[in-house]
């Protein structure tokens, strides 16, 4: 692996979606590493409850992963489309607290290390993604599951959504040579026998969400629909904020176009 760098441009991408280099002031945000511990996660999402505008523990655990998954999305998106590794350890990323003008929660990311280095084998990505997956958000996602009693199932389909987002997106792609890169990267991603890059499962957490588009009465495009809920909904004025693949809704709409 080199030494490498990313371009002005693509630091921009990177901020348009909250990631941002260098470090805030320490009593505005928190080390993604204490989210690590149960009761620091417990009393994280307690103090950010009313902040998030969440009914319960369980919408605002569901709340920061989907925030969250944007660690698996940008990572992949470094990775796959420049060749480059970002430094996405919890001990490196600060989140910063940011409610927006329609008051959702969206926190910062920062990354306290800011260097970049250069993939030179697949073997250097795949061990970068191990390190992303398994040694990182399926840790998060295990500390949500027993702190709240959140289904895992929730939690990664969460993550699911944003990285097919990244990769059924051609916004990404400057040339060919960049779609083949995209579409082997996610192949492989979806590889049953990838599954021990995200964890101990028998089954890879993803594959298992990647189901055929279909016509939903009222949507133009075709929709991947969710299999669980993310329970957006039950935020404050939650109705704004349903997913327009949320499997409640979905399902009811089919039926009655069908």
């Amino acid at each position: 692996m080199m030494q490498a760098s990313l371009t002005e441009e693509q630091w921009g991408l990177l901020k348009q979606y909250r990631f941002h280099r260098g470090v805030p002031a320490a009593s505005d945000g928190i080390n993604a590493s204490e989210l690590l511990d149960e009761q620091r996660m417990l009393s994280y999402l307690k103090d950010r409850i009313s902040m998030m505008g969440a009914s319960d523990l369980k919408t605002a655990a569901s709340l920061l992963m989907k925030r969250y998954a944007f660690v698996a999305a940008m990572g992949m998106l470094a990775a796959t489309f420049w060749n480059r590794k970002l430094n996405l350890s919890p001990e490196n990323l600060v989140l910063v607290d940011y409610v927006n003008d329609k008051g959702l929660w969206l926190p910062q990311f920062y990354l306290k290390d800011s260097t970049v280095k250069e993939f030179t084998s697949w073997s250097e990505k795949e061990e970068f993604m191990v390190a992303l997956f398994s040694k990182h958000l399926d840790k998060i996602i295990g500390v949500i599951k027993r702190s709240v009693k959140l289904s895992n199932l929730i939690l990664w389909e969460n993550i699911a959504v944003y990285l097919f987002w990244i990769y059924e997106n051609d916004a990404f792609v400057t040339d060919e040579c960049m779609l083949d890169k995209k579409k082997s990267d996610f192949a492989q991603l979806l590889n049953a026998e990838n599954s021990h890059w995200f964890g101990s499962y028998n089954q890879n957490p993803l594959s298992r969400y990647y189901t055929e588009k279909v016509k939903v009465e009222g949507l133009e495009d075709e929709i991947r629909v969710r299999k669980t809920c993310c329970f957006s909904y039950q935020l404050e004025n939650g109705e704004q904020f349903r997913c327009k693949s949320c499997p409640q809704t979905c399902r009811v709409k089919r039926l009655t176009s069908i």
